[in-house]
């Protein structure tokens, strides 16, 4: 294998890193937003969340959101399912206390879900792509269609 076909291959690896991040982010935010009209709940009934407030907490969702699906990536690539379980029970633990509300809820199972969803198909198509066109050094549980 040359040089070029190595820095071409590794460029395609990396191809992977816009799609788990931003392609997930604008994946996520439009099922969330078709499912619960792009519509927060505030603290406490009657509230008013200030923008600035709303926003923080979007960017702190994506980047949270990220994290999550790097995790399942791996997770799954490797074949280490726990991942996926920890991911969620994290997940849930912290926002515990956000659960109490319906659309709070909804917002956050929708969420999860369609990030864990994105994360799948990341993971096979990196899967796949290592198989039929990289290095081969991923296992290929997600794959294999032997058993």
């Amino acid at each position: 294998m040359t040089y070029f076909n190595i820095i071409l291959v590794l460029a395609g690896y990396a191809l992977f890193v816009p799609v788990l991040w931003q392609l997930g982010n604008l994946f996520v935010k439009r099922v969330v937003d078709l499912a619960v009209d792009g519509k927060i709940l505030p603290e406490t009934e009657g509230e008013e969340t200030p923008p600035a407030k709303v926003e923080r907490e979007l960017k702190a969702g994506r980047v949270i959101g990220l994290l999550e699906r790097v995790l399942l990536v791996v997770g799954l690539v490797w074949g280490n399912w726990q991942i996926l379980a920890a991911v969620i029970a994290l997940k849930s633990v912290t926002r515990y206390k956000d659960l109490d509300k319906r659309l709070n809820a909804e917002y956050f199972l929708i969420g999860s879900l369609s990030s864990i969803i994105w994360a799948i198909v990341v993971a096979i198509m990196i899967v796949a792509y290592d198989r039929e066109f990289g290095f081969g050094v991923l296992p290929h549980a997600l794959l294999d269609t032997s058993k």
